[in-house]
C-alpha cells in the first residue's frame, strides 16, 4: 500500500507512516520522518530518516537509516545503509554494504567510511567478460 501525498510533505513534528508514500513535491522540515516501507520524492530536508528504500534528487538530513538509497545527492551526518546509488555523498560516517557514487567529502579528517564495496566514478566504469 502506497500512501499518496499532492504537492510538498511539510514536517512540522516528528512523523510516522505505517505504509510506503510517494510525495509528488518536496519533504521539508527538520524534524524526524519514519517511514515502515519506501519514500518516494523529489527533495527530503528532515531531521533523522528511517525508511526501507529512499528514492530522491537530494537528501539533506541528520542521519539516515535504510535498506536502499537512491539518489543524486545526500549530504548527511551519518548514513547506515545496505546499498547507496549516489552521484555526490557529503557525510561525517557512512556505514554501508555496498557504495556505489562518484564523489565522497568527508566532514571531518576523521569520518570513516566502512564498507564491503566501495566504487567511485561509477561513470568511467567498464564491463568486461571475465574468461576461465
Amino acid at each position: 500500500m502506497v500512501k499518496i501525498i499532492k504537492g510538498d510533505l511539510i514536517l512540522k513534528e516528528d512523523t510516522t507512516f505505517e505504509e510506503s508514500i510517494k510525495v509528488e513535491g518536496n519533504i521539508k522540515g527538520y524534524f524526524n520522518l519514519n517511514v515502515v516501507g519506501n519514500i518516494d520524492a523529489g527533495n527530503i530536508d528532515a531531521g533523522n530518516i528511517d525508511a526501507g528504500n529512499i528514492v530522491a534528487w537530494n537528501i539533506d538530513a541528520g542521519n539516515i537509516v535504510a535498506w536502499n538509497i537512491v539518489t543524486w545527492n545526500i549530504v548527511a551526518g551519518n548514513i547506515v545503509a545496505w546499498n547507496i546509488v549516489a552521484g555526490n555523498i557529503v557525510a561525517g560516517n557512512i556505514d554501508a554494504r555496498n557504495i556505489l557514487c562518484e564523489k565522497r567529502i568527508k566532514k571531518t579528517k576523521k569520518s570513516k567510511t566502512i564498507c564491503r564495496v566501495y566504487i567511485k566514478n561509477k561513470s568511467k566504469l567498464e564491463r568486461k567478460e571475465q574468461e576461465n
